[in-house]
């Protein structure tokens, strides 16, 4: 369990000896603060309610956080999650001595030992264990539970008191799993026990849904899968796959439980299922972390359906891109076209779904209504003309290079003007760049951070800038050798693979000599002593 160790970390935990003030008397608790953070005019918390009171112990000395969540998520989703018989042993130990004895030393030491733990890894097997325990004493393990949940600080005990209060189907309950689910750290645990309590669990698991919109709703609208409610089918197919993680995890669960089939099957289909439909075949179309286009059985007839009705209606850019999305689909030579015709994917019907792309993606409107969203200041419409631009070959230099100006430290609006930029444009970006970032603050000194937080936005843009310079050798002197005086590793790599294309005359530049000498990593120090002796990078 190093992993986690270091993770959640051991900091207030250490000594075997039971404190003087308990970590539940201590610091606020968990279950207050979500309370205290609830707006009823917007899902989920208001943007501190998700600084959970134990954020400065978890996060103590790392750069890299996870969000709210993401780790239970990853690991419940991508393997991993499998209980260590020991700490599964340790915990039910521990946790029988408190039922036995309920002192706060007992109650003490279970804490310490769950602090320092992920339950996602181990809770099924303790509660296996707990159901095969004869003469436990379950009104003290309810207590317990209902104290780690509503009373403590630390998230781990509080996922554990979810856990376990929710194998008691208390109807009374269901507020406080509501409430706590709230926080994408715990929707998990609250889906499972609303599982076990609610009077109507489909309902119950929905209104948890519409109040996350992480990894929380994920969790739980893969919970929904076998509902046969009208109303929640067709939240699933509007709105119900939309998540801040990615949208492929839920397309396949929403398209087939939200009957996508059944809905384009309606001769009138209104704008705002076209729209979710799109965003369903587009993210089964890019496939990924769960079940995709090709385990779709109904996909063939869907996208059929789907472009009948979307070639007299579509008009807007993200019409465009969802059709864009089927056409590369369609145009992939490399996939399995054998196996997908059993599917419905015949030639003469993908000869026929190719057409009817081709047909919409050449409408002369299109250049128009995307020069009219360059212009936009809603960055979603933004990036989406963008996207368009790019497939239709259309120069937005002048719009990226305004909107840079308007903003010149976002880095991602540098990202997109260095994307933009030729030989034409070059010097007068990179002179901009120099007067617009705080070199120095950058050429801080070579270390190895990840440059992860706001006191990097400076950096973040220096980032996006070298990492096109490869396409431009020679230019860029003065911020290359900023670059390699950045603490963040990315940042110095970058500066030296464009200091590679430089030719031999990157063997003379000084500030790469004067780098090499304190270069903290030893892959890139072994890359700059390469180029000072004239030598090719690895690709």
């Amino acid at each position: 369990m190093g992993f986690f160790n270091q993770l959640f970390g051991k900091k207030d935990f250490e000594s075997g000896d039971t404190p003087d003030t308990m970590p539940w008397d201590a610091r606020p608790s968990i279950y207050e603060h979500i309370c205290a953070h609830i707006n009823p005019d917007q899902i989920g918390l208001t943007e501190a309610g998700y600084q959970l009171p134990d954020e400065a112990r978890i996060n103590e000395g790392e750069e890299l956080r996870w969000a709210a969540g993401a780790l239970d998520g990853v690991m419940t989703h991508h393997g991993g999650n499998g209980n260590a018989q020991e700490q599964v042993q340790k915990t039910v130990s521990l946790l029988l001595s408190y039922c036995d004895q309920p002192t706060a030393a007992n109650k003490y030491a279970l804490y310490q030992h769950i602090v320092n733990e992920s339950i996602v890894s181990m809770i099924d097997a303790v509660i296996a264990s707990l159901l095969d325990e004869q003469k436990l004493n379950h009104e003290r393990l309810y207590e317990l539970a209902y104290s780690f949940m509503t009373e403590t600080p630390d998230r781990e005990t509080v996922k554990f008191g979810i856990a376990i209060l929710g194998l008691y189907q208390v109807a009374e309950n269901t507020p406080l799993f509501q409430t706590l689910g709230r926080h994408d750290e715990f929707t998990l645990y609250c889906a499972v026990a609303l599982g076990n309590t609610a009077d109507k669990t489909d309902l119950a698991l929905w209104e948890l849904a519409r109040n996350v919109d992480g990894w929380g709703r994920i969790h739980v609208v893969e919970r929904l899968a076998e509902t046969e409610n009208s109303e929640i089918k067709n939240w699933l197919l509007r709105e119900g796959y939309r998540n801040s993680v990615l949208y492929e995890y839920l397309a396949f669960t929403c398209a087939t439980t939200g009957g996508l089939l059944a809905a384009l099957s309606e001769p009138h289909v209104d704008c705002e299922l076209l729209t979710s439909a799109g965003e369903l075949i587009e993210a089964l179309i890019n496939g990924g972390p769960a079940e995709d286009m090709d385990d779709y059985d109904d996909g063939a007839i869907v996208v059929d359906l789907f472009l009948n009705h979307i070639d007299s209606s579509a008009e807007s850019l993200a019409d465009f891109l969802h059709v864009c999305s089927i056409q590369q689909f369609l145009k992939n030579e490399e996939a399995d076209w054998e196996s997908r015709s059993e599917r419905g994917w015949t030639a003469q019907r993908c000869e026929g779904l190719l057409a009817i792309c081709n047909e919409i993606l050449e409408r002369p409107e299109w250049p128009d209504r995307v020069r009219t969203s360059l212009k936009s200041p809603v960055e979603q419409e933004f990036y989406a003309a963008d996207q368009v631009a790019r497939v239709l070959k259309l120069p937005t230099w002048n719009y990226q290079w305004k909107r840079l100006q308007e903003q010149p430290h976002d880095s991602s609006r540098w990202f997109h003007v260095m994307l933009a930029c030729d030989e034409t444009y070059i010097s007068q970006v990179l002179d901009f760049a120099e007067q617009v970032l705080d070199l120095e603050q950058i050429a801080s000194g070579a270390d190895e951070t990840l440059g992860i937080g706001a006191e990097f936005v400076q950096h973040s843009c220096l980032d996006c800038i070298l990492q096109e310079l490869r396409r431009f050798p020679g230019h860029g002197a003065t911020l290359i050798a900023t670059g390699l005086k950045s603490p963040v590793v990315r940042i110095r790599n970058m500066a030296v693979a464009a200091l590679a294309t430089w030719g031999e005359v990157a063997s003379t530049f000084e500030p790469l000599k004067q780098a090499v000498e304190v270069e903290p990593s030893e892959s890139l120090r072994h890359n700059m002593q390469k180029i000072l002796k004239g030598e090719p990078l690895e690709e």
